[in-house]
């Protein structure tokens, strides 16, 4: 039974995954397409997905059922906001203003995405708790 929990586990955050990566996809589509700079295609889907986690997190605690809850986490914080926000595409964009020697410019996207990231999961977890 232990094998099939994990296996349950693994689908969960699989399927929340191969959503939050789809959903990134048809957001940042649509956002270059009205965005010039894609930085900020990835600063708003990456604070959009902060926010919601911050919604997340708030709510779960209401939860009564720890498996539950604990399979919510799996899939919607893990695999859904996990596969939406993505790190290494952050620090793919920055690697890259690096490389092309736009130091402030680096500095600035790295500093704006994560006061973005922290205040929209605070704004997320106060909406939340109300």
């Amino acid at each position: 039974m232990v094998i099939l929990d994990q296996f349950q586990d693994i689908l969960l955050v699989c399927f929340g995954a191969l959503l939050g990566v789809n959903i990134r996809f048809i957001l940042f589509q649509e956002l270059k397409k009205n965005i010039l700079i894609n930085d900020f295609s990835i600063l708003i889907i990456n604070t959009f997905s902060s926010f919601l986690l911050g919604i997340f997190l708030s709510v779960l605690p209401r939860i009564s059922s720890y498996d539950f809850s604990y399979k919510l986490v799996l899939f919607f914080s893990i695999g859904l906001l996990g596969s939406l926000s993505t790190f290494s595409t952050f620090v793919y964009d920055l690697c890259n203003t690096f490389v092309e020697f736009k130091f402030f410019s680096a500095l600035k996207i790295f500093f704006i995405s994560m006061f973005l990231g922290i205040i929209s999961l605070a704004f997320g977890l106060y909406l939340g708790n109300q």
